[in-house]
């Protein structure tokens, strides 16, 4: 049934059942808080409609230094790259104060992904797609790859099996 009994240090015992829950992002063990910091992280996670990924990103921990603390709202992979291709010609990047305190990198993006599109296939191996007539492929840099794999883990992030329901559905979009 999913109990399990465990001797605290003061010499009582406490009995938990594990359940599924959110999903939360974190460069630090949960499990490692006291109860009552884990009673507050799940009261922030619960503030968020369920479909939300809550981040806690702690600075100076795994990671770098750049403390991050939000919720990201997962969409199909179709909505992900349906958004990054409309931006592309709608809101082009623009210029990002450079006084922003992050940590510096060495990729120097001047896109968050930039989409190349040729007539030909690209010469290097690339996350490629072949579309009425062109290709579009992922730009060959450090950046733009990353982008890439993180919109992938995303991604995954939206698949899975259903569980503990009576009867799964699947609505196909």
């Amino acid at each position: 049934m999913g109990l399990r009994w465990r001797q605290k240090p003061n010499g009582n015992y406490e009995l938990t059942r594990l359940k599924g829950g959110r999903v939360v992002v974190t460069n630090f063990d949960p499990m490692a808080l006291s109860d009552q910091q884990r009673f507050e992280l799940d009261e922030k996670i619960k503030k968020n409609p369920s479909g939300f990924v809550y981040l806690d990103i702690k600075p100076n921990g795994p990671g770098g230094n750049f403390p991050i603390q939000g919720a990201i709202k997962l969409r199909s992979m179709f909505a992900i790259l349906q958004f990054i291709g409309s931006s592309i010609r709608i809101a082009p990047e623009f210029e990002v104060n450079p006084g922003v305190p992050i940590e510096e990198t060495d990729a120097k993006a001047a896109a968050t992904l930039k989409i190349n599109i040729t007539e030909g296939p690209p010469n290097v191996r690339l996350p490629t797609v072949y579309y009425e007539g062109r290709y579009y492929s992922v730009n060959d840099t450090v950046w733009d790859r990353t982008t890439f794999l993180i919109l992938s883990i995303l991604f995954q992030t939206t698949i899975g099996r259903p569980e503990n329901v009576g009867i799964p559905i699947t609505i196909s979009k």
